[in-house]
């Protein structure tokens, strides 16, 4: 992610809820403190493929919402 970001690439972490404190400190450990990340629900494994799809459907809004920050 750092290096799409040098390149000029706007990019997105996906997380999910019982990773995003992890997540958010390893971009601080990085020198991205502004990562742009986004938080689906947890857990993606195991979880039926049409509740998953469902999560991404709701995640755009937030995708489209860190992206234009």
């Amino acid at each position: 992610m750092i290096e799409i970001e040098k390149a000029g690439i706007p990019a997105v972490v996906f997380t999910t809820e019982n990773f995003k404190e992890l997540t958010r400190s390893a971009a601080n450990s990085l020198g991205m403190p502004k990562a742009r990340i986004v938080v689906v629900p947890h857990p993606l494994g195991g979880t039926e493929e049409e509740v998953v799809a469902s999560w991404a459907e709701s995640a755009l809004d937030d995708l489209l919402e860190v992206l234009e920050a």
